[in-house]
């Protein structure tokens, strides 16, 4: 994709109202990551109270994230239909909801029903919310601010993993707490996401829509216009893009404890003091990417980006697996993602696609990704019993792919220019 040379106006000259739409609209970010991992770690303090066996844990943890991947393409495709403040205020509600049920749940089933309702209302309202951060953003400042959705994704996982440190001695106690932060934070940003009016862009949008009366302007926002000539093939090479690369990813959030524990024959004290590291080296990757992703350089620190994540799927091919090799892979790949993995499929996804289509398409790859992610973790196990090569060799390739894709076919593709 070409990036205009154009002066780059700075951070600090950025509207208050612009800051105020990204921050609220971006706790989605914050919510998801806040939402998967206390579902994991509350689990398990939940599960002598509740007499979870580690296939209900396993079966929950799958519910959460097809509901997960469900919600994001029927939210996606409401935003478009009916506005990204109406989707994302319910979506909200239904979050305080369901969270609410999981910290005070007195039963398996509301266990249940809680998880159901937190995996859709998280999936609904992420595509919703980074597309309201790029119809509000200034021009110059639209990659920038989508990007700094990530940034709270990781400060997140960072705030969720230090509770988690204070409170995981208190068992079942615990778990209810861990719930009781994520409810905070939502009914603060529902409260707060009221008083927002909705995206203008969108507004105009529609209304330009509704008064059309020729038949393709008509046609806007319609389905059909996804799978056509236009917009098929960004539509097709982003969730390919996003969902193989989050192969690599999620292989490292899922099962990168059982690599340290199991192949490596460390302990997991060791594990989450390396993935403390990674994620301190993230959190400042993506800091760095918020600020460079609207420079004409953007394609540079992809290339960057790529080449790093596929050095560190090499690490434990080249070098075994130990401890060291597997460090290694979890940094380069922490900062390698942040530049060439799910931060730039944000900024391409509002990117790419008009303003009425937007929504629905970002839903519809996040569906996508979460389910072959869902599918993958299935035979992850079986992999690294077979031999962790054919793991890291199968991440190798997967990660190549992606950065070939960006390089040599996305970046080249016309914007959808925002309004």
């Amino acid at each position: 994709m070409k990036v205009e040379t154009i002066p780059v106006p700075r951070l600090r000259d950025l509207p208050r109202p612009a800051w105020r739409v990204a921050i609220l609209a971006g706790m989605a970010s914050y919510l998801d990551a806040a939402a998967i991992i206390t579902s994991g770690g509350a689990l398990v303090l939940y599960k002598d109270h509740f007499g979870l066996s580690l296939g209900h844990i396993g079966q929950l943890s799958a519910l959460l994230t097809a509901l997960f991947a469900i919600g994001a393409l029927v939210g996606g495709r409401l935003g478009d239909r009916f506005g990204r403040r109406r989707v994302f205020t319910t979506t909200m509600v239904g979050l305080a909801l369901g969270t609410a049920m999981l910290a005070l749940a007195p039963s398996l089933p509301v266990l249940v029903a809680g998880t159901v309702i937190v995996g859709f209302c998280i999936g609904a309202d992420l595509p919703v919310s980074m597309a309201m951060i790029a119809e509000e953003a200034p021009p110059g400042f639209k990659g920038r601010l989508i990007a700094f959705s990530h940034v709270l994704w990781m400060a997140a996982i960072g705030t969720t993993y230090v509770l988690q440190i204070f409170v995981g001695g208190f068992g079942e106690l615990g778990g209810r707490i861990m719930w009781a932060h994520v409810l905070l934070v939502a009914l603060l940003v529902l409260a707060l996401r009221a008083t927002l009016p909705e995206s203008g862009e969108w507004t105009r949008a529609r209304a330009d829509a509704k008064a059309a009366t020729d038949g393709v302007a008509l046609d806007a926002g319609s389905i059909r216009q996804l799978f056509g000539r236009r917009y098929i093939g960004p539509f097709v090479a982003l969730g390919l893009f996003y969902g193989v690369f989050n192969l690599a990813a999620n292989t490292g959030g899922q099962f990168g404890t059982l690599l340290y524990t199991e192949v490596a024959g460390t302990s997991v004290s060791t594990a989450g003091l390396v993935n403390t590291a990674q994620l301190v080296v993230s959190f400042a990757s993506a800091i760095l990417f918020m600020r460079t992703v609207d420079l004409p350089s953007r394609m540079t620190w992809f290339v960057l980006g790529g080449v790093l994540a596929v050095a560190g799927q090499l690490m434990p091919i080249l070098f075994g697996v130990n401890v060291y090799s597997l460090a290694a892979w979890q940094i380069l790949q922490g900062i390698g993602g942040a530049f060439a993995g799910e931060s730039m499929w944000k900024v391409w996804s509002q990117e790419l696609f008009p303003t009425l289509l937007r929504s629905t398409a970002q839903g519809a790859t996040t569906f996508f990704t979460r389910m072959l992610a869902a599918v993958a973790a299935l035979g992850t196990p079986l992999l690294i019993e077979s031999g962790p090569a054919t793991l890291f060799l199968t991440l190798t390739v997967a990660v190549g792919f992606t950065t070939a894709l960006g390089w040599l076919y996305i970046r080249r593709l016309p914007s959808a220019v925002l309004q």
